[in-house]
């Protein structure tokens, strides 16, 4: 579906890579003699003050819960989720568990929101380190993907009460292969400038001997159209612009190579999808295969590009000539080149193990950093926040099952085959949630079902999640509040994205630069296990734990 241009999305959320792209299939049907570029979607943070009136307790005031905070737990999050009858079986079962008794769903809760507080609890941080450590990136197709799935399995099946296992993923290999940029100036010692850069996912290669042409400067695709022919041909594209905000800016990385090839370009350059802040660092990401090749460079280095462009086309003095670079890339992909895996871990129901509550993240990551927090973290944080469970001695009624999904970064194969092999479960799915956008301090949920449902849940993480974090809860603006669990949302699953703090500045979802820590370290060489906080994502695991075992339960 083709979402509606105009209708916000919250708390500047990159739009998923599927709405990107059908985004652009519509776009290029427009005629090419159009005036005007259609406009980049707006996204409105959703104003946030309202939930300092939810009881949910600041980060600065965490604290053990006492005996009466537990006991509030239980009756209010029982009257929350389900009435008074759930009030009355939890009552009940708060006197069973008095007597020795299985303990209440309620209590377990606490019981999770207590061990986020435990400090000496690493486990999820220790085992994505050693993991990230043993065998580095987990690029889709590589043998360092398969080694990384099979530690999991073999690691995970080492908790009590877990079951481990893969599931076939037929995927694409694109292999970034030797690469090189360099800027010729000749006023510079040697005549020449190594640049940094990173090819784009999927992008075809140079030819055999590079490529060496001039340089011109774009900030849109008008402006592209515009010069046309007559400038463009025979040259290399630079989309030079200013991050406004990932989704804004993204078009550019996926289809600036496409829109280039119309006019004759060579290849396109691409400034890196990143805070300015990080104006010497160079990320890649997927782009849709054009004739011509594509690599990103830093911001640093699109800005003097282009500031040699302008004063070349000045002409104050000899010096000033026009940026030309020489550009050579080694890339190939194979389409459909061999059976990779999902990820999945069991935590089965003891009454309805045919029902599920799905806990994800992606498991796959470009090939530069080890892909800890995109979306090692993220993966890892649903595997805890089960063992969590697991540990805490009481069987969920429903499965809990952990899905690492495959093949996110460009082609969402590992969600398409689960959905495919699972199809005739899918009704039996209770509420799918993924953690893509960083793995940090708690905040909660952006949920995708129906009002009650959302209203619901609102109120039950006030209440349970006070003393912890991760409790706060709004509605989703858009069908699918995650990239992986779209297909099962679009089929009728309750979906919820599980949401973080900025690490850096404490901004919370809503505030404009609420992800600028995220997309600092997003697809790059700085995605190290050292983005992650260990405490931040037991914290995490723990309120996602505690959302999980109620959905299991209710």
């Amino acid at each position: 579906m083709v979402p509606d241009e105009k209708k916000p999305i919250p708390w500047g959320l990159p739009p998923l890579r599927s709405e990107v792209l059908a985004r652009q299939a519509q776009a290029a049907a427009v005629p090419e003699d159009r005036e005007k570029e259609a406009e980049l979607p707006e996204y409105f943070p959703e104003p946030s003050a309202h939930y300092a009136s939810n009881g949910y307790m600041p980060l600065d005031r965490l604290e053990a819960l006492s005996g009466r905070q537990r006991l509030g737990i239980f009756v209010g999050g029982a009257l929350l989720l389900g009435g008074t009858a759930l009030l009355a079986s939890v009552g009940g079962c708060l006197m069973s568990a008095q007597g020795g008794g299985e303990p209440c769903p309620m209590h377990v809760v606490a019981e999770l929101v207590r061990g986020g507080h435990n400090a000496s609890n690493t486990v999820a941080w220790d085992r994505l380190a050693e993991m990230t450590d043993l065998y580095g990136h987990r690029m889709t197709a590589s043998r360092a993907y398969d080694l990384s799935a099979e530690w999991v399995v073999r690691t995970a099946n080492s908790d009590p009460n877990l079951t481990a296992y893969t599931e076939p993923v037929w995927v694409d290999e694109w292999v970034r292969g030797s690469e090189s940029l360099e800027l010729l100036v000749p006023t510079r010692e040697g005549g020449r400038v190594p640049l940094q850069l990173l090819g784009l996912g999927s992008s075809a290669p140079t030819p055999a001997g590079g490529i060496e042409a001039n340089v011109v400067p774009v900030h849109s695709f008008d402006e592209l159209a515009r010069l046309g022919n007559a400038t463009i041909s025979g040259s290399v594209v630079l989309f030079n612009f200013p991050y406004t905000g990932y989704g804004q800016v993204a078009r550019f990385r996926s289809r600036g190579a496409v829109e280039a090839a119309k006019y004759g370009a060579r290849a396109v350059l691409v400034r890196t999808l990143a805070p300015d802040s990080s104006f010497h660092s160079v990320h890649t990401g997927s782009s849709v295969r054009a004739a011509i090749p594509g690599a990103a460079i830093s911001p640093a280095d699109a800005n003097m590009i282009e500031r040699m462009y302008r004063r070349a086309q000045a002409g104050a003095s000899p010096d000033h000539v026009f940026p030309r670079v020489r550009l050579s890339m080694d890339s190939r992909l194979r389409e459909h080149a061999r059976q990779s895996a999902n990820v999945i871990i069991d935590l089965k129901g003891a009454e309805l193990p045919d029902e599920i509550v799905l806990l994800s993240g992606h498991f796959d990551s470009w090939d530069v950093g080890v892909g800890a927090m995109d979306d090692g973290a993220g993966a890892f944080l649903g595997w805890e926040a089960a063992r969590m469970i697991a540990a805490a001695g009481v069987a969920p009624r429903r499965t809990i099952r952990v899905v690492m999904w495959n093949n996110e970064e460009t082609r969402q194969r590992g969600a398409h085959a689960y959905f495919d092999r699972h199809r005739d479960e899918i009704k039996r799915h209770r509420l799918a949630v993924e953690s893509d956008i960083g793995v940090f301090e708690p905040w909660g949920l952006v949920v995708a079902a129906e009002d009650s449902v959302v209203e619901r849940m609102r109120a039950f993480g006030a209440h349970a999640l006070r003393a912890l974090g991760g409790g706060n809860v709004t509605a989703a603006d858009r069908e699918a509040p995650g990239e992986d669990i779209a297909v099962l949302c679009k089929h009728g699953v309750p979906c919820a994205g599980f949401l973080s703090v900025n690490p850096e500045t404490g901004a919370a979802p809503g505030d404009p630069h609420w992800e600028d820590h995220y997309f600092r370290h997003h697809h790059a060489s700085s995605d190290r296990v050292e983005a992650i906080d260990k405490h931040q994502l037991r914290r995490s695991a723990a309120a996602l734990a505690a959302w999980a075992y109620m959905a299991a339960e209710y």
